[in-house]
């Protein structure tokens, strides 16, 4: 009995267990996002400087967690437009999985069939959901290779600016 209890035990402190419990928690976290996310829209903000990343900002998989904007809508954000960045930064990252062209779960790794980041109308139409994969939960793409903290603030702003 004692060896069975010490066998459960030592499950839950290893890497099977932290995993599980990480992944448990960023879905916690999507989903609260997700519905704080959702409302009016409200008004309209111009900041006088352009909003950075906070020095004390949560670190979350490798990167800050860019829960509050970073640009405002319609800010220059130094010619970034989907045709310049945003395509190539989702060809570059995201269509291994998230493509029209694939067709199986397993081609997909289990993306969602109708999220196809290689189409502008579907990137488009799920803005909010790739930001707070990409930019507050920084949990996509799930394999490597990944864009490095920089690269995902970029794409972040580019979305915080009405992604133009």
């Amino acid at each position: 009995m004692a060896n069975k209890k010490r066998k459960s035990n030592s499950f839950k402190r290893g890497p099977l267990y932290t995993a599980a419990m990480t992944l448990r928690r960023a879905s916690w976290i999507a989903f609260a996002l997700l519905g704080t996310s959702c409302g009016g829209g409200g008004g309209t903000t111009t900041p006088s400087t352009p909003p950075t990343t906070p020095q004390n900002a949560t670190i979350v998989n490798g990167c800050p967690s860019l829960v509050d904007p970073i640009a405002a809508r319609g800010d220059a954000i130094g010619g970034d437009t989907y045709q310049t960045f945003a395509r190539p930064f989702f060809s570059m990252w995201c269509v291994r999985c998230h493509s029209v062209t694939l067709t199986t779960p397993a081609a997909r790794s289990g993306a969602p069939e109708d999220f196809n980041w290689d189409v502008e109308a579907s990137v488009r139409a799920n803005i909010g959901r790739i930001r707070t994969q990409v930019g507050v939960l920084n949990s996509m793409p799930l394999t490597p290779p990944l864009p490095n903290c920089d690269e995902r603030r970029r794409l972040i702003r580019w979305i915080d600016a009405g992604a133009p």
